[in-house]
């Protein structure tokens, strides 16, 4: 207990408040597993544990913290307030333009607008706003962020490398995982699926949970180019070693390629700011354990399930390309659908039928997974949108999962009217009926429109610009290897959310980018004041 307290007092030292907030950030992926308990709560109509952290504790310990530490408090009521009165506003609209996305949309009935969930989801996007002015309130050290980037860093990856190892956990795509990362050198995917040797341990979401180890190991990387004790050295060098090795396991996209590109991107800052802006020298051991690192993973990727899983796609693809004369065939007789008339039953059975001949019997829309539609976006429902999905768009765009959803999301859009456009198609229709685009900021483009996406999602990329453009007018005072590995920690966030999703509006990701965001505030502005008074 007495080891505890210390562990925890110099968090708690900076306040109650900012303390909790560190904890539930420390341990936010370990909270996330109480939806495992969810269907018991559920019956007894009692909501996640974490829902009620996030919803009503966070913003608790937010308002806490300014009546507590801050500074400016007037100024930061008044811009506070009016941030959310013109959320409110928007809310309020958009809730009402939504409301008949639906018929508009010529959605199916999965597709339910939800208002609570509406809201749920924009107050996702907008309370890590108050996180970073939250921490801004006071100065967070660096052995605060050590500490906080080694427990995330711990309870994600030992938890996925001892479960895959003992063949009890989760696969990160499909059921159980069926056997330990021995197995990708034996021959095993000639007999099993590549997506069931994956494994995320029981995390909720493999996707957002290998983005998080994403933005950590630049940190980590950092903190063992740092270190000068022999035992804090190696301790950093095991957890990257396991850590990358999870990455991998866990065989998500931007997992796997950051194993392997970011003790690479680390040694591009470190040689920079070692041989050009000359703050320290280069040291052979960090040079050599990165470069090690990088190259194991390298050679161990082609095994991974990601790849493998890649490959198995890749041939099912050639077999679709294969049967060009098949489709070219069906693109013929589906001609024939120009006597008819747009918008009649006898169109639409027309449809139906050039869809089931040459999609489902002829088998060419088996690129696609057949939950989206026989399930999801059923083409019994709409097989005029399927009929042109299989006969009008280029083969080389509707191959995979990722590409059905960019075209499904630009059709509806392009169905949207101006209003629509400027307030959004609504979250919650598309993530009920399971189509939503696996891209951040383009996704909120589509659910909450031009205004919302600005609004909601905007601020990130605004922060991240006229940071970046402070620093550089001032990079010779501003620059150094702290402050450059944790903007590549924060661009890896942003720059995972736009290619992969699922970042923006999970806690797990945006508490630590808030987190990073408001410690490089502090750096750059604390560097920056103190070069000023020199002068």
């Amino acid at each position: 207990m007495q080891k505890i307290k210390a562990f925890l007092h110099p968090w708690l030292k900076q306040g109650t408040a900012i303390g909790i907030l560190l904890l539930i950030l420390a341990f936010q992926p370990i909270i996330d597993l109480d939806y495992l308990i969810y269907p018991f709560l559920n019956q007894f109509g009692i909501p996640r544990p974490s829902t009620l952290i996030r919803f009503l504790l966070i913003p608790s310990l937010i308002i806490w913290c300014f009546y507590a530490y801050g500074k400016n408090r007037k100024k930061t009521i008044i811009l506070g307030g009016l941030y959310i009165l013109v959320f409110a506003v928007y809310f309020l609209v958009h809730v009402q333009v939504v409301r008949n996305a639906a018929s508009l949309l010529r959605l199916t009935s999965n597709f339910q607008f939800s208002i609570f969930g509406e809201l749920t989801y924009c107050l996702t996007l907008i309370i890590p706003f108050g996180l970073i002015a939250a921490f801004t309130t006071i100065r967070i050290k660096t052995k605060t962020l050590k500490q906080i980037t080694a427990i995330l860093s711990a309870t994600i990856s030992f938890p996925i490398l001892i479960s895959d190892l003992l063949v009890f956990g989760q696969s990160t795509y499909l059921g159980n995982t069926a056997a330990s990362f021995f197995s990708w050198f034996t021959g095993i995917y000639e007999t099993v699926e590549p997506r069931r040797l994956a494994c995320k341990f029981f995390f909720d979401e493999g996707n957002t949970i290998g983005i998080l180890l994403f933005m950590l190991l630049p940190l980590m990387y950092y903190f063992f180019s740092q270190s000068e004790q022999r035992k804090e050295k190696i301790s950093w060098a095991i957890l990257i070693l396991v850590q990358s090795l999870s990455m991998l396991i866990l065989s998500t996209r931007v997992a796997s390629l950051g194993a392997f590109l970011i003790p690479i991107a680390f040694l591009a800052l470190y040689l920079f700011d070692s041989l050009l802006l000359k703050h320290q020298k280069v040291k052979v051991l960090v040079l050599l354990f990165s470069a090690m690192v990088s190259l194991v993973s390298i050679l161990i990727l082609p095994y991974t399930p990601a790849i493998q899983n890649q490959k198995r796609d890749a041939i099912s693809d050639d077999a679709v390309r294969g049967d060009d004369d098949l489709l070219q065939k069906g693109i013929l007789a589906y001609e024939g659908r120009l006597k008819l008339t747009p918008g009649t039953q006898e169109y639409e059975d027309f449809c139906l039928k050039a869809f089931e001949k040459s999609g489902i019997e002829d088998n060419l829309i088996s690129s696609i997974p057949k939950m989206y539609y026989m399930d999801w976006y059923s083409y019994k429902k709409d097989p005029v949108f399927w009929s042109d999905l299989l006969f009008t768009v280029p083969l080389e765009q509707r191959l995979t999962g990722r590409q059905f959803q960019t075209y499904f999301m630009n059709e509806k859009w392009g169905m949207a009217d101006a209003k629509m456009k400027l307030l959004g198609m609504g979250y919650t229709p598309f993530m009920n009926g399971s189509i939503l685009l696996e891209q951040d900021f383009i996704q909120q483009k589509y659910t909450l429109g031009y205004l919302g996406d600005i609004l909601l999602a905007g601020p990130w990329l605004i922060l991240t610009v006229v940071g970046a453009v402070f620093v550089l007018l001032r990079w010779k005072k501003c620059l150094n290897l702290e402050v450059l590995v944790l903007a590549m920690s924060l661009c890896c966030g942003l720059g995972a959310a736009y290619l992969s999703g699922h970042t923006l509006d999970q806690f797990v990701t945006t508490m630590f980018m808030a987190f990073v965001t408001a410690i490089l505030l502090d750096r750059v502005f604390d560097i920056a004041g103190k070069a000023e008074r020199e002068e």
